[in-house]
């Protein structure tokens, strides 16, 4: 805000807000990313400006900072080249490190973008992966048996990945340690033998498909310039008063062997503290303190971060950064370094009496997202007034809301490259409409929770949301109005 407030672009207010971000250690964003198989840190991230261009870079190790990389090749990317070259505007691997230091972008050693918590996690997940390689390996007896490996970190990988006694950044986050994250929004380990450190269940963040409640913020009207930033790894986040509390999830009726206690009824026998009864009392008291457990773990999750802000001149921008899944594959590209996927701006056109332009930023299960082009359908849906009818045709719609709750549902959920995957569609969007009636600030999310803070020129804090999901349906989702003139 302070950046806007002094006549920056919104591009460049983005560029400080992730920049903010990316040197926390709570966040899956530079610093304290999680790390690749080989035990290196490779960032994604992308910024896109109000015309619809863009700057990313994708699986480049050794920058401090990958927002302002994704900057700087948005910057050069208009300027033209000898012999009628065209500049790039994705950059990956060593060919991004590469660009960051022809442009004195500061580079550093992979040691000092590795926090001691990610280290940690990164440890017990390749024990994890040698336990898992393991049970695939033939039993004595069975030689026709056929098995498949997959690669684990070489030996020594960890000492080389990084020394925390070196580490002048480093800071002591206990909880990240706890619940670090094996794919996004996923906390610990999938290895089933493991149970999350810290939490008696076994339940994943992405659990959705039992658990939500609709949340509306209270309305407010202030004046532009505003800045939204999302860093959609869980804190707390307090001070917002709204017309429907944000309340905590309950785990779902079916549990898995150890997702401790079940609902029990008069024929049935429930392990409470070790003992078998039906004593409905003491079970509900173990409920909650289960999920209130669980909740607590949900948030301790490190994840992707993003922004958007409108600058003084009305422009829009947004960007998104993040580290990947753990134990990522050596050069894998997510979702925050593609446009249309994690990041997306359906510019204002020349034509139009409103001059309405849309921005849209997504985190979450990002192979999914990549396969229905998320935060480019989810702008485009919001710019256009539509959403997914019976056959797949668009139809209109007015209500932003069921705009968003659709998208998630039936463009996400439902596409016929997410809906059989064995793996869970968690998504989380943040998106910002902006005509000349006002800004409009909307997100929605079908992950357990999702974190945001958003701020307009004449407030002088922000105000920050943790969104939960609760009991009834499938999608959380809210938003806030500053008016214009």
């Amino acid at each position: 805000m302070s950046f806007l407030k002094a006549g920056a672009t919104a591009t460049q207010a983005v560029e400080a807000a992730i920049r903010c971000l990316e040197d926390k250690e709570i966040t899956n964003a530079g610093f304290g990313s999680n790390l690749n198989i080989d035990g290196v840190v490779e960032c994604d991230a992308t910024i896109v400006d109000h015309l619809g261009r863009s700057g990313a870079c994708g699986a480049v190790a050794g920058v401090k900072n990958p927002i302002s990389l994704a900057k700087k090749i948005l910057d050069t990317s208009s300027r033209p080249l000898s012999l009628q070259r065209i500049p790039p505007n994705l950059l990956v691997g060593p060919g991004a490190k590469d660009f960051a230091e022809e442009h004195a972008l500061k580079t550093v050693r992979n040691e000092f973008l590795v926090s001691r918590n990610a280290k940690d996690r990164y440890l017990r997940w390749n024990e994890d992966l040698k336990r898992a390689e393991a049970r695939k390996k033939p039993r004595a007896g069975y030689p026709g048996t056929h098995w498949s490996t997959q690669r684990t970190s070489p030996s020594g990988a960890y000492d080389k990945a990084a020394n925390p006694a070196k580490n002048a950044q480093f800071q002591d986050h206990t909880s990240a340690t706890l619940t670090g994250t094996w794919n996004e929004g996923q906390p610990d380990s999938p290895d089933p033998d493991r149970s999350p450190i810290g939490n008696s269940g076994s339940r994943t963040a992405t659990s959705f498909s039992t658990l939500s409640r609709s949340i509306t913020s209270k309305t407010t009207d202030f004046q532009p310039p505003i800045s939204l930033s999302a860093p959609t790894e869980s804190v707390d986040c307090g001070g917002l008063k709204t017309e429907s509390p944000y309340l905590a999830p309950v785990p779902p009726s079916s549990h898995s062997v150890n997702d401790g206690p079940a609902n029990c009824d008069e024929t049935e026998v429930a392990m409470v503290d070790g003992d078998a009864s039906c004593d409905k009392d003491r079970l509900n008291q173990a409920i909650r303190q289960q999920s209130e457990d669980w909740r607590h773990a949900a948030d301790n999750v490190t994840d992707t971060v993003g922004a958007i802000a409108v600058d003084l001149q009305g422009n829009i921008a947004a960007g998104s950064s993040s580290g990947g899944i753990g134990m990522k594959h050596c050069g894998r590209t997510g979702p925050a370094a593609l446009v249309g996927v994690g990041t997306a701006v359906v510019p204002e056109d020349s034509e139009d009496d409103l001059s309405t332009s849309v921005a849209a930023v997504t985190s979450g299960t990002g192979e999914h997202m990549a396969t229905c082009l998320a935060s480019g359908k989810c702008a485009e849906r919001l710019f256009q007034g539509t959403r997914r009818g019976v056959g797949g045709r668009d139809i209109p719609e007015e209500d932003e809301h069921a705009i968003l709750e659709s998208f998630i549902l039936n463009d996400f959920l439902n596409h016929p490259g997410v809906r059989d995957q064995p793996s869970a569609g968690a998504i989380g969007v943040m998106a910002v409409k902006k005509d000349r009636t006002g800004v409009y600030f909307y997100f929605a999310h079908n992950t357990d929770s999702f974190a945001l803070a958003s701020m307009s020129s004449v407030e002088r804090e922000p105000l920050c949301v943790m969104s939960r999901l609760g009991k009834s349906g499938r999608v959380a989702q809210g938003g806030r109005r500053i008016r214009l003139g």
